[in-house]
Protein backbone atom coordinates (compact mmCIF):
# COMPACT_ATOMS: atom_id res chain seq x y z
CA UNK A 1 0.00 0.00 0.00
CA UNK A 2 2.51 2.54 1.11
CA UNK A 3 4.25 1.34 -2.83
CA UNK A 4 1.34 2.10 -4.25
CA UNK A 5 0.92 5.86 -2.20
CA UNK A 6 4.59 6.60 -3.16
CA UNK A 7 4.15 5.94 -7.03
CA UNK A 8 1.18 8.07 -7.23
CA UNK A 9 2.81 10.59 -5.35
CA UNK A 10 5.74 10.68 -7.94
CA UNK A 11 3.27 10.14 -10.92
CA UNK A 12 1.71 13.65 -9.57
CA UNK A 13 5.02 15.62 -9.00
CA UNK A 14 5.82 14.53 -12.19
CA UNK A 15 2.56 15.76 -13.84
CA UNK A 16 3.17 19.23 -12.40
CA UNK A 17 6.25 19.41 -12.90
CA UNK A 18 5.89 18.73 -16.50
CA UNK A 19 2.83 21.16 -16.98
CA UNK A 20 4.68 23.88 -14.96
CA UNK A 21 7.02 23.28 -17.60
CA UNK A 22 4.71 23.31 -20.55
CA UNK A 23 2.83 26.06 -19.30
CA UNK A 24 6.00 28.72 -18.78
CA UNK A 25 6.79 27.44 -22.24
CA UNK A 26 3.89 28.07 -23.47
CA UNK A 27 3.76 31.39 -22.11
CA UNK A 28 7.29 32.84 -22.98
CA UNK A 29 7.73 34.99 -25.83
CA UNK A 30 9.16 33.27 -28.85
CA UNK A 31 12.80 34.32 -29.58
CA UNK A 32 13.53 35.64 -32.81
CA UNK A 33 17.22 35.90 -33.57
CA UNK A 34 18.17 37.57 -36.89
CA UNK A 35 21.86 36.29 -37.48
CA UNK A 36 24.67 36.37 -39.90
CA UNK A 37 25.02 39.90 -39.77
CA UNK A 38 26.91 43.09 -39.72
CA UNK A 39 25.75 45.74 -36.91
CA UNK A 40 28.25 48.58 -37.28
CA UNK A 41 27.33 50.12 -34.20
CA UNK A 42 28.51 46.63 -32.64
CA UNK A 43 31.48 45.68 -34.28
CA UNK A 44 31.97 42.31 -31.89
CA UNK A 45 28.49 41.01 -32.53
CA UNK A 46 26.62 39.40 -35.66
CA UNK A 47 23.61 38.69 -33.77
CA UNK A 48 19.88 40.30 -32.62
CA UNK A 49 17.57 38.43 -30.63
CA UNK A 50 14.13 40.06 -30.64
CA UNK A 51 10.87 39.01 -28.88
CA UNK A 52 7.62 40.66 -28.93
CA UNK A 53 8.69 42.96 -31.23
CA UNK A 54 11.52 44.47 -29.23
CA UNK A 55 15.38 43.32 -28.73
CA UNK A 56 15.91 41.65 -25.90
CA UNK A 57 19.90 40.91 -27.05
CA UNK A 58 22.28 42.24 -28.73
CA UNK A 59 25.87 39.81 -29.38
CA UNK A 60 27.65 36.81 -30.97
CA UNK A 61 26.31 33.69 -32.20
CA UNK A 62 22.95 33.82 -30.40
CA UNK A 63 20.36 31.22 -30.84
CA UNK A 64 16.93 31.61 -30.31
CA UNK A 65 13.33 29.81 -31.72
CA UNK A 66 13.49 31.45 -34.53
CA UNK A 67 16.57 31.58 -36.69
CA UNK A 68 16.37 34.46 -39.73
CA UNK A 69 19.48 34.56 -41.87
CA UNK A 70 20.43 37.95 -42.91
CA UNK A 71 23.11 36.76 -45.29
CA UNK A 72 25.67 38.88 -44.60
CA UNK A 73 24.11 42.30 -44.59
CA UNK A 74 24.75 45.09 -42.96
CA UNK A 75 21.86 46.26 -40.00
CA UNK A 76 21.00 49.35 -38.92
CA UNK A 77 18.26 51.17 -36.69
CA UNK A 78 14.95 51.24 -39.19
CA UNK A 79 15.20 54.16 -41.40
CA UNK A 80 12.34 57.08 -41.48
CA UNK A 81 10.73 59.86 -43.06
CA UNK A 82 10.08 62.32 -41.12
CA UNK A 83 8.24 64.37 -43.81
CA UNK A 84 6.04 62.51 -46.58
CA UNK A 85 2.61 62.58 -47.53
CA UNK A 86 1.05 58.82 -47.66
CA UNK A 87 -2.55 58.95 -49.32
CA UNK A 88 -0.58 61.59 -52.04
CA UNK A 89 2.38 58.72 -52.69
CA UNK A 90 -0.24 56.32 -52.70
CA UNK A 91 -2.09 58.10 -55.39
CA UNK A 92 0.55 59.41 -57.26
CA UNK A 93 0.87 55.46 -58.27
CA UNK A 94 -2.30 55.80 -60.33
CA UNK A 95 -2.68 58.83 -61.92
CA UNK A 96 -0.33 60.24 -64.89
CA UNK A 97 3.15 60.49 -64.07
CA UNK A 98 4.60 63.83 -65.40
CA UNK A 99 8.35 63.78 -63.42
CA UNK A 100 11.34 64.31 -65.58
CA UNK A 101 9.26 65.89 -68.40
CA UNK A 102 11.35 68.10 -70.40
CA UNK A 103 8.51 70.29 -72.32
CA UNK A 104 4.92 71.08 -73.03
CA UNK A 105 4.66 69.52 -75.76
CA UNK A 106 5.49 65.84 -73.95
CA UNK A 107 3.27 66.52 -71.67
CA UNK A 108 0.19 67.17 -73.72
CA UNK A 109 1.90 63.97 -75.43
CA UNK A 110 0.53 62.13 -72.88
CA UNK A 111 -2.60 63.47 -71.74
CA UNK A 112 -3.39 62.65 -75.26
CA UNK A 113 -2.79 58.93 -74.97
CA UNK A 114 -5.44 58.77 -71.89
CA UNK A 115 -7.83 61.01 -73.85
CA UNK A 116 -11.69 59.81 -74.59
CA UNK A 117 -13.37 62.37 -74.82
CA UNK A 118 -15.89 61.37 -71.55
CA UNK A 119 -16.61 63.48 -68.26
CA UNK A 120 -13.86 61.06 -66.23
CA UNK A 121 -11.12 64.06 -64.85
CA UNK A 122 -8.01 63.08 -66.44
CA UNK A 123 -5.27 63.86 -63.59
CA UNK A 124 -1.32 63.90 -63.14
CA UNK A 125 1.59 65.00 -61.35
CA UNK A 126 5.05 66.11 -61.64
CA UNK A 127 5.68 68.96 -63.82
CA UNK A 128 8.54 71.24 -63.10
CA UNK A 129 8.47 74.44 -65.58
CA UNK A 130 12.11 74.46 -64.56
CA UNK A 131 13.05 71.52 -66.15
CA UNK A 132 11.96 72.40 -69.32
CA UNK A 133 13.42 73.39 -72.67
CA UNK A 134 11.18 76.79 -72.62
CA UNK A 135 11.35 77.67 -68.59
CA UNK A 136 7.82 79.23 -68.62
CA UNK A 137 4.54 78.36 -67.14
CA UNK A 138 1.90 77.03 -68.90
CA UNK A 139 -1.25 78.01 -70.61
CA UNK A 140 -4.75 76.36 -70.75
CA UNK A 141 -4.71 76.16 -74.41
CA UNK A 142 -1.71 73.90 -74.81
CA UNK A 143 -4.11 71.23 -72.95
CA UNK A 144 -6.74 72.29 -74.62
CA UNK A 145 -5.35 71.35 -78.14
CA UNK A 146 -5.85 67.57 -76.96
CA UNK A 147 -8.52 67.55 -74.46
CA UNK A 148 -11.00 70.97 -75.16
CA UNK A 149 -14.18 68.84 -74.13
CA UNK A 150 -12.66 66.58 -70.81
CA UNK A 151 -11.34 67.73 -68.14
CA UNK A 152 -7.55 67.83 -67.28
CA UNK A 153 -6.15 68.67 -63.85
CA UNK A 154 -2.34 68.53 -63.54
CA UNK A 155 -0.49 69.20 -59.97
CA UNK A 156 3.43 70.81 -60.34
CA UNK A 157 5.80 68.69 -58.68
CA UNK A 158 5.74 70.48 -55.17
CA UNK A 159 2.07 70.22 -55.18
CA UNK A 160 1.90 74.49 -55.02
CA UNK A 161 0.49 74.78 -58.60
CA UNK A 162 -2.20 73.13 -60.89
CA UNK A 163 -2.55 73.60 -64.78
CA UNK A 164 -5.87 73.08 -66.36
CA UNK A 165 -8.22 73.06 -69.24
CA UNK A 166 -10.49 75.14 -70.38
CA UNK A 167 -13.01 72.48 -69.58
CA UNK A 168 -11.70 72.79 -66.13
CA UNK A 169 -12.10 76.58 -65.85
CA UNK A 170 -15.81 76.15 -67.31
CA UNK A 171 -16.75 73.61 -64.82
CA UNK A 172 -15.54 75.56 -61.62
CA UNK A 173 -16.98 78.69 -63.61
CA UNK A 174 -13.88 80.58 -63.21
CA UNK A 175 -13.00 83.46 -65.91
CA UNK A 176 -11.52 86.92 -65.95
CA UNK A 177 -13.53 88.56 -63.46
CA UNK A 178 -12.54 85.75 -60.29
CA UNK A 179 -10.63 87.54 -57.71
CA UNK A 180 -7.71 85.78 -56.44
CA UNK A 181 -7.90 84.50 -53.22
CA UNK A 182 -5.89 85.65 -49.88
CA UNK A 183 -2.43 83.57 -50.32
CA UNK A 184 -3.24 82.48 -54.11
CA UNK A 185 -3.08 83.23 -57.60
CA UNK A 186 -4.55 83.08 -60.77
CA UNK A 187 -2.17 83.14 -63.51
CA UNK A 188 -3.40 85.64 -66.24
CA UNK A 189 -2.01 86.53 -69.64
CA UNK A 190 -2.44 90.21 -71.32
CA UNK A 191 -6.25 90.85 -71.39
CA UNK A 192 -6.10 89.51 -67.46
CA UNK A 193 -7.74 86.08 -68.48
CA UNK A 194 -6.83 83.05 -66.66
CA UNK A 195 -3.99 81.02 -68.02
CA UNK A 196 -5.11 77.75 -66.68
CA UNK A 197 -2.08 77.87 -63.78
CA UNK A 198 -3.25 78.37 -60.31
CA UNK A 199 -1.10 78.70 -57.70
CA UNK A 200 -1.04 77.66 -53.27
CA UNK A 201 -4.34 78.67 -51.81
CA UNK A 202 -5.98 79.69 -55.64
CA UNK A 203 -5.75 76.17 -55.88
CA UNK A 204 -8.97 75.51 -53.93
CA UNK A 205 -11.08 77.45 -56.36
CA UNK A 206 -10.54 73.86 -58.32
CA UNK A 207 -10.01 71.28 -55.96
CA UNK A 208 -13.28 71.55 -54.49
CA UNK A 209 -14.66 70.13 -58.00
CA UNK A 210 -12.36 66.94 -58.48
CA UNK A 211 -13.85 63.99 -57.71
CA UNK A 212 -13.40 62.78 -53.92
CA UNK A 213 -11.20 59.65 -53.21
CA UNK A 214 -13.34 57.35 -51.53
CA UNK A 215 -12.35 55.64 -48.28
CA UNK A 216 -11.63 52.32 -50.03
CA UNK A 217 -9.47 54.43 -52.77
CA UNK A 218 -7.17 55.59 -49.57
CA UNK A 219 -7.36 52.36 -48.13
CA UNK A 220 -5.76 50.74 -51.57
CA UNK A 221 -2.88 53.68 -51.53
CA UNK A 222 -2.27 53.64 -48.40
CA UNK A 223 -1.36 49.83 -48.36
CA UNK A 224 0.31 50.24 -51.77
CA UNK A 225 2.34 53.33 -50.44
CA UNK A 226 3.51 51.01 -47.44
CA UNK A 227 4.48 48.39 -49.29
CA UNK A 228 6.97 50.35 -51.61
CA UNK A 229 8.27 52.61 -48.58
CA UNK A 230 8.91 48.81 -46.79
CA UNK A 231 10.90 47.99 -49.92
CA UNK A 232 12.98 51.42 -49.86
CA UNK A 233 14.03 50.25 -46.14
CA UNK A 234 11.65 52.26 -44.33
CA UNK A 235 10.30 51.57 -41.23
CA UNK A 236 8.30 54.41 -39.81
CA UNK A 237 7.03 57.49 -41.54
CA UNK A 238 5.64 61.10 -40.03
CA UNK A 239 2.91 61.72 -42.58
CA UNK A 240 2.99 65.54 -42.97
CA UNK A 241 -0.58 66.43 -43.23
CA UNK A 242 -3.51 63.31 -42.15
CA UNK A 243 -7.16 63.48 -42.44
CA UNK A 244 -9.46 62.11 -39.60
CA UNK A 245 -10.59 59.44 -42.04
CA UNK A 246 -6.94 58.28 -42.76
CA UNK A 247 -6.24 58.10 -39.20
CA UNK A 248 -9.44 55.81 -39.26
CA UNK A 249 -7.73 53.70 -41.87
CA UNK A 250 -4.74 53.21 -40.54
CA UNK A 251 -5.92 52.33 -37.07
CA UNK A 252 -8.37 49.46 -39.27
CA UNK A 253 -4.83 48.28 -40.66
CA UNK A 254 -3.49 47.91 -37.19
CA UNK A 255 -6.42 45.85 -35.90
CA UNK A 256 -6.09 43.57 -38.60
CA UNK A 257 -2.27 43.71 -38.32
CA UNK A 258 -2.03 44.72 -42.36
CA UNK A 259 0.40 47.92 -41.22
CA UNK A 260 3.96 47.59 -41.71
CA UNK A 261 5.13 50.76 -41.12
CA UNK A 262 5.16 53.06 -38.04
CA UNK A 263 3.28 56.62 -38.41
CA UNK A 264 3.26 59.87 -36.89
CA UNK A 265 0.57 61.39 -38.10
CA UNK A 266 0.60 65.02 -38.57
CA UNK A 267 -3.36 66.25 -38.68
CA UNK A 268 -4.49 68.71 -41.27
CA UNK A 269 -5.12 72.22 -39.66
CA UNK A 270 -8.98 71.94 -40.47
CA UNK A 271 -11.32 71.27 -37.56
CA UNK A 272 -12.64 68.60 -39.25
CA UNK A 273 -9.49 66.57 -38.83
CA UNK A 274 -8.30 67.57 -35.70
CA UNK A 275 -11.68 68.13 -33.44
CA UNK A 276 -11.76 64.69 -32.43
CA UNK A 277 -8.79 64.78 -30.82
CA UNK A 278 -8.22 68.27 -29.49
CA UNK A 279 -10.72 67.95 -26.52
CA UNK A 280 -9.11 64.36 -25.62
CA UNK A 281 -5.51 65.22 -26.30
CA UNK A 282 -2.98 63.19 -28.27
CA UNK A 283 -3.27 59.40 -29.26
CA UNK A 284 -0.01 57.81 -28.49
CA UNK A 285 -1.54 54.32 -27.11
CA UNK A 286 -0.26 52.25 -30.13
CA UNK A 287 3.82 51.92 -31.17
CA UNK A 288 2.30 51.87 -34.73
CA UNK A 289 0.20 54.81 -34.84
CA UNK A 290 0.94 58.37 -33.07
CA UNK A 291 -1.11 61.66 -33.41
CA UNK A 292 -0.33 64.15 -31.47
CA UNK A 293 1.20 67.00 -34.10
CA UNK A 294 -1.12 68.96 -36.05
CA UNK A 295 0.70 70.81 -39.37
CA UNK A 296 0.15 74.42 -40.47
CA UNK A 297 0.60 75.67 -43.94
CA UNK A 298 2.23 79.56 -43.97
CA UNK A 299 3.93 79.74 -47.06
CA UNK A 300 4.22 78.42 -50.56
CA UNK A 301 7.20 77.19 -52.43
CA UNK A 302 10.31 78.35 -54.66
CA UNK A 303 9.74 76.61 -57.82
CA UNK A 304 6.20 78.29 -57.86
CA UNK A 305 7.98 81.54 -56.38
CA UNK A 306 4.96 81.10 -53.47
CA UNK A 307 7.94 80.95 -50.45
CA UNK A 308 7.38 83.86 -48.45
CA UNK A 309 10.95 86.09 -48.55
CA UNK A 310 12.23 88.84 -46.84
CA UNK A 311 12.97 90.43 -49.97
CA UNK A 312 11.86 90.00 -53.87
CA UNK A 313 12.67 87.22 -56.00
CA UNK A 314 15.69 87.95 -58.20
CA UNK A 315 13.94 86.81 -60.95
CA UNK A 316 10.36 88.36 -59.55
CA UNK A 317 11.56 92.09 -58.49
CA UNK A 318 7.74 92.57 -57.47
CA UNK A 319 6.54 89.33 -55.57
CA UNK A 320 8.03 88.60 -52.30
CA UNK A 321 5.64 84.96 -52.10
CA UNK A 322 2.95 84.18 -50.47
CA UNK A 323 1.17 83.80 -46.83
CA UNK A 324 -1.05 81.24 -47.36
CA UNK A 325 -2.21 81.29 -43.15
CA UNK A 326 -2.93 84.83 -41.49
CA UNK A 327 -0.16 85.35 -38.93
CA UNK A 328 -2.45 85.94 -35.93
CA UNK A 329 -4.70 82.25 -36.69
CA UNK A 330 -1.67 80.57 -36.46
CA UNK A 331 -0.48 82.05 -33.70
CA UNK A 332 -4.00 81.23 -32.15
CA UNK A 333 -3.29 77.87 -33.17
CA UNK A 334 -0.03 77.42 -31.66
CA UNK A 335 -0.99 78.26 -28.68
CA UNK A 336 -4.22 76.05 -28.88
CA UNK A 337 -2.35 73.00 -29.88
CA UNK A 338 0.23 73.12 -27.52
CA UNK A 339 -2.49 73.96 -24.58
CA UNK A 340 -3.63 70.67 -25.52
CA UNK A 341 -0.50 68.51 -25.49
CA UNK A 342 -0.09 68.85 -29.53
CA UNK A 343 3.45 69.57 -30.98
CA UNK A 344 3.34 72.01 -34.02
CA UNK A 345 4.67 71.60 -37.73
CA UNK A 346 4.06 74.49 -39.63
CA UNK A 347 5.77 74.61 -43.27
CA UNK A 348 7.71 77.76 -43.80
CA UNK A 349 10.10 77.80 -46.53
CA UNK A 350 11.30 81.22 -47.37
CA UNK A 351 13.38 83.29 -44.73
CA UNK A 352 10.54 85.51 -44.02
CA UNK A 353 8.06 82.85 -43.01
CA UNK A 354 10.50 80.91 -40.76
CA UNK A 355 10.83 84.13 -39.39
CA UNK A 356 7.26 84.99 -38.70
CA UNK A 357 7.47 81.12 -37.42
CA UNK A 358 10.49 81.57 -34.90
CA UNK A 359 8.70 85.13 -33.65
CA UNK A 360 5.27 83.08 -33.64
CA UNK A 361 6.83 80.16 -31.17
CA UNK A 362 8.76 82.00 -28.98
CA UNK A 363 6.16 84.08 -28.48
CA UNK A 364 4.20 81.05 -27.01
CA UNK A 365 6.99 80.19 -24.61
CA UNK A 366 6.40 76.32 -25.52
CA UNK A 367 9.80 75.40 -26.19
CA UNK A 368 9.35 71.90 -23.98
CA UNK A 369 6.29 71.23 -27.52
CA UNK A 370 9.51 70.18 -29.76
CA UNK A 371 7.47 72.42 -32.36
CA UNK A 372 8.54 72.21 -35.92
CA UNK A 373 9.42 74.02 -38.78
CA UNK A 374 8.54 72.08 -41.88
CA UNK A 375 11.15 72.57 -44.92
CA UNK A 376 13.40 75.45 -43.53
CA UNK A 377 15.00 75.94 -46.90
CA UNK A 378 15.66 79.40 -46.72
CA UNK A 379 16.74 81.13 -43.07
CA UNK A 380 18.33 84.34 -42.93
CA UNK A 381 21.83 83.97 -41.06
CA UNK A 382 19.91 86.18 -37.79
CA UNK A 383 17.11 83.46 -37.48
CA UNK A 384 19.90 79.77 -37.75
CA UNK A 385 20.31 79.68 -33.80
CA UNK A 386 17.06 80.79 -33.02
CA UNK A 387 16.12 76.96 -33.59
CA UNK A 388 17.76 75.70 -30.93
CA UNK A 389 17.40 78.46 -28.63
CA UNK A 390 13.73 78.03 -29.20
CA UNK A 391 13.63 74.77 -29.12
CA UNK A 392 12.46 74.69 -32.45
CA UNK A 393 13.24 71.73 -34.67
CA UNK A 394 13.84 72.01 -38.59
CA UNK A 395 12.50 69.14 -40.25
CA UNK A 396 14.45 69.05 -43.49
CA UNK A 397 14.56 67.25 -47.12
CA UNK A 398 18.44 66.80 -48.16
CA UNK A 399 16.71 66.07 -51.57
CA UNK A 400 15.44 69.25 -52.00
CA UNK A 401 18.50 70.75 -52.14
CA UNK A 402 19.88 68.87 -54.86
CA UNK A 403 16.56 68.83 -56.94
CA UNK A 404 16.45 72.64 -56.73
CA UNK A 405 20.04 73.49 -57.18
CA UNK A 406 20.24 73.97 -61.02
CA UNK A 407 17.96 77.17 -60.66
CA UNK A 408 17.63 78.49 -56.88
CA UNK A 409 20.37 81.28 -57.49
CA UNK A 410 17.76 82.56 -60.21
CA UNK A 411 15.20 82.96 -57.37
CA UNK A 412 18.03 84.13 -54.63
CA UNK A 413 20.36 86.23 -56.52
CA UNK A 414 24.44 85.37 -55.58
CA UNK A 415 24.22 87.51 -51.97
CA UNK A 416 21.17 85.25 -50.44
CA UNK A 417 22.36 82.20 -51.65
CA UNK A 418 24.26 80.99 -48.80
CA UNK A 419 20.65 80.80 -46.75
CA UNK A 420 19.86 77.78 -48.50
CA UNK A 421 19.25 74.34 -47.40
CA UNK A 422 22.22 75.72 -44.45
CA UNK A 423 22.15 72.01 -43.03
CA UNK A 424 25.62 72.38 -41.37
CA UNK A 425 25.40 75.75 -40.56
CA UNK A 426 22.00 74.61 -38.60
CA UNK A 427 23.55 71.79 -36.96
CA UNK A 428 26.76 73.91 -35.41
CA UNK A 429 24.18 76.06 -33.34
CA UNK A 430 23.06 72.81 -31.96
CA UNK A 431 20.04 71.69 -33.64
CA UNK A 432 19.28 68.35 -35.08
CA UNK A 433 18.07 67.83 -38.13
CA UNK A 434 14.96 65.21 -38.90
CA UNK A 435 15.20 64.09 -42.35
CA UNK A 436 12.49 63.57 -45.13
CA UNK A 437 11.75 63.14 -48.91
CA UNK A 438 8.47 65.03 -49.14
CA UNK A 439 7.24 61.96 -51.23
CA UNK A 440 5.50 61.84 -53.48
CA UNK A 441 7.65 65.55 -54.48
CA UNK A 442 10.61 63.43 -54.14
CA UNK A 443 11.60 59.82 -54.37
CA UNK A 444 11.37 58.56 -50.65
CA UNK A 445 14.57 56.34 -50.69
CA UNK A 446 16.69 57.61 -47.64
CA UNK A 447 19.53 56.23 -49.69
CA UNK A 448 19.07 59.23 -51.81
CA UNK A 449 18.90 61.35 -49.05
CA UNK A 450 21.76 60.18 -46.83
CA UNK A 451 23.60 60.79 -50.64
CA UNK A 452 22.38 64.19 -51.17
CA UNK A 453 23.42 64.88 -47.68
CA UNK A 454 27.06 63.81 -47.75
CA UNK A 455 27.92 64.76 -51.14
CA UNK A 456 25.27 67.98 -51.87
CA UNK A 457 25.55 66.26 -55.40
CA UNK A 458 23.03 64.98 -57.86
CA UNK A 459 23.52 60.92 -58.63
CA UNK A 460 25.48 61.61 -61.93
CA UNK A 461 28.28 63.33 -59.59
CA UNK A 462 27.33 66.99 -60.48
CA UNK A 463 28.70 69.59 -59.41
CA UNK A 464 32.31 68.20 -58.72
CA UNK A 465 32.84 69.78 -55.18
CA UNK A 466 29.42 69.56 -54.38
CA UNK A 467 26.89 72.25 -54.60
CA UNK A 468 27.65 74.31 -51.33
CA UNK A 469 30.29 72.01 -49.92
CA UNK A 470 30.54 73.89 -46.62
CA UNK A 471 26.93 72.87 -45.74
CA UNK A 472 27.36 68.58 -46.51
CA UNK A 473 26.22 66.64 -43.81
CA UNK A 474 28.76 64.06 -42.05
CA UNK A 475 28.10 60.27 -42.64
CA UNK A 476 26.95 59.81 -39.40
CA UNK A 477 24.74 62.86 -38.74
CA UNK A 478 23.14 61.89 -42.08
CA UNK A 479 22.00 58.47 -40.63
CA UNK A 480 21.18 60.12 -37.52
CA UNK A 481 18.72 62.17 -39.40
CA UNK A 482 16.63 59.07 -40.86
CA UNK A 483 17.06 57.46 -37.20
CA UNK A 484 17.38 58.82 -33.36
CA UNK A 485 16.81 62.62 -34.77
CA UNK A 486 13.55 61.52 -36.83
CA UNK A 487 12.54 59.43 -33.44
CA UNK A 488 13.04 62.15 -31.50
CA UNK A 489 10.82 64.34 -33.50
CA UNK A 490 7.78 62.15 -32.92
CA UNK A 491 9.04 62.18 -29.22
CA UNK A 492 9.90 58.31 -29.98
CA UNK A 493 13.21 58.16 -28.50
CA UNK A 494 13.07 56.22 -25.98
CA UNK A 495 11.85 53.28 -28.07
CA UNK A 496 12.65 53.46 -31.97
CA UNK A 497 16.17 54.82 -33.43
CA UNK A 498 18.65 52.95 -31.89
CA UNK A 499 19.64 49.12 -31.95
CA UNK A 500 19.43 48.86 -28.27
CA UNK A 501 17.77 46.27 -26.05
CA UNK A 502 14.42 47.39 -25.20
CA UNK A 503 13.81 49.33 -28.02
CA UNK A 504 11.70 48.22 -31.11
CA UNK A 505 13.21 45.55 -33.28
CA UNK A 506 12.94 47.75 -36.49
CA UNK A 507 15.84 47.41 -38.99
CA UNK A 508 16.93 48.21 -42.30
CA UNK A 509 19.32 46.03 -43.50
CA UNK A 510 21.82 46.91 -46.06
CA UNK A 511 24.08 45.54 -48.92
CA UNK A 512 27.19 47.76 -47.75
CA UNK A 513 28.37 49.75 -44.67
CA UNK A 514 27.63 53.03 -45.60
CA UNK A 515 30.30 54.57 -43.32
CA UNK A 516 33.47 52.22 -45.48
CA UNK A 517 32.14 53.34 -49.40
CA UNK A 518 32.77 55.85 -51.65
CA UNK A 519 29.86 58.20 -51.04
CA UNK A 520 29.11 58.62 -54.59
CA UNK A 521 28.24 54.78 -54.28
CA UNK A 522 25.93 55.72 -52.25
CA UNK A 523 22.55 55.68 -53.76
CA UNK A 524 23.36 52.55 -55.31
CA UNK A 525 23.46 50.26 -52.31
CA UNK A 526 20.47 47.92 -51.77
CA UNK A 527 17.92 47.26 -49.04
CA UNK A 528 18.14 43.60 -48.76
CA UNK A 529 16.12 43.07 -45.69
CA UNK A 530 13.42 45.66 -44.10
CA UNK A 531 12.34 44.18 -40.43
CA UNK A 532 9.16 46.05 -38.67
CA UNK A 533 8.26 45.12 -34.59
CA UNK A 534 10.36 41.93 -35.19
CA UNK A 535 8.80 40.66 -38.37
CA UNK A 536 10.76 40.59 -42.09
CA UNK A 537 8.23 42.83 -44.18
CA UNK A 538 10.82 43.20 -47.18
CA UNK A 539 13.28 40.78 -48.75
CA UNK A 540 15.30 41.38 -52.08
Amino acid sequence: MANQMKNVAIVILFYIVFSVIFMTSCDRPKVTVFSNCVIPSFPAANSIACADGKITSIGKDLTGDIMIDLEKGVVYPGFMDAHLHLVWYGKAMEILDLVGTKSVDEITGIVSQVYDGSERWIIGRGWDQNDWEIIQYPNKESLDKVAVDQPVYLHRIDGHAIWVNSNVLSICGIDRNTADPIGGKILRDSSGNPTGVFIDNAMDLIKRFVPDNGKNDKRRQIINAVRKLNQFGLTAIHDAGTDIETVHILKELIAQEQLTIRVNAMLNNKSEDYQEFLSKGPDTTDKFLSVRTVKIYFDGAMGSRGAALLEPYADDPKNIGLNLTDEKKITEKVNQFNAAGFQVAIHCIGDRANRLALDIFEGSGNQNSRNRIEHAQIIHSDDLPRFFDLGVIPSMQATHCTSDMYWIDERLGDKRLHEAYAWQSLLQTGSIIPGGSDAPVEIPNPLLGIHAAVTRQDTSGWPAEGWQANERMTIDQALASITSWSAYSMFAESFLGKIKPGFMADFTVLSQDLSTIDPAQISSVNVHFTIVNGKVVYKR
